[in-house]
């Protein structure tokens, strides 16, 4: 970014002075206990629905496509997961769209706790989505389960990737456009798969996929670490 040489600069003159008498101050607030369950099913309710509406979007539309298509036409499929990955992106970065992430800093549960809650109730229900859609694809285009599972995920790990660094790069409410036009891009490319269906059935391509996919999937990987993990916590958190 281009303001964290400034952010650097702060860091190193600003020294808070030391806590004194901490614990005991707190000690006289009671905080009621919450589990790990009850806190995920609060911040459950602070996601949109439409989040999980995509979700749902994207199955009935699976579920036609493998109705009234030919087998061939993986990448229709292929082509519905990148809205996934805007949906899923775009939520996690509500809190910096709407410059909310220093009053978060300084709440009960720190913003990296709160961004993981998130995290992880989004990616179960992206994970059940493509629970339910690989066995169904893949009996539908009589493709083996592996090679099913990389094209679905290829063009999901490819807009995770673009949109978390767009998000880290941006800040403002312009992150939301960019991100769609990014998944829209790549849901387009999704319809390079038709013409590249004959070689991806023959020779060593197949490897070739899984290993790409592998890539993306740990370059995700490291953007969503990158992003939970590398912003500011306030001091008294």
């Amino acid at each position: 970014m281009r303001d964290k040489p400034w952010k650097q600069g702060l860091q190193q003159v600003y020294l808070p002075p030391a806590a004194r008498k901490k614990q005991e101050f707190l000690k006289q607030f009671q905080q009621p206990e919450l589990s790990s369950f009850r806190f995920l099913v609060t911040q459950g309710a602070y996601l949109r629905p439409w989040s999980w509406l995509v979700s749902v979007g994207i199955l009935v539309f699976a579920l036609l496509i493998t109705q009234n298509n030919n087998p061939q036409e993986v990448w229709r499929v292929s082509a519905l997961l990148p809205f996934a990955a805007l949906a899923t992106v775009t939520e996690l970065s509500r809190s910096a769209r709407y410059h909310m992430e220093e009053l978060e800093m300084s709440a009960r549960f720190s913003l990296k706790t709160l961004l993981m809650a998130r995290l992880t109730l989004l990616g179960l229900g992206n994970l059940v989505l493509l629970a339910v859609l690989l066995p169904l694809v893949a009996g539908w285009s009589q493709l083996p389960l592996a090679q099913t599972g990389c094209m679905l995920l290829c063009p999901y790990c490819l807009t995770s990737l673009i949109c978390l660094v767009l998000s880290r790069r941006f800040r403002g409410s312009e992150v939301v456009f960019l991100c769609a036009v990014a998944a829209a891009a790549v849901s387009g490319l999704c319809y390079l798969w038709q013409s590249a269906w004959p070689v991806l059935e023959t020779g060593n391509h197949p490897v070739t996929l899984a290993g790409f996919t592998l890539v993306l999937l740990g370059l995700m990987i490291w953007e969503y670490g990158k992003y939970l993990f590398c912003g500011e916590e306030l001091v008294w958190n």
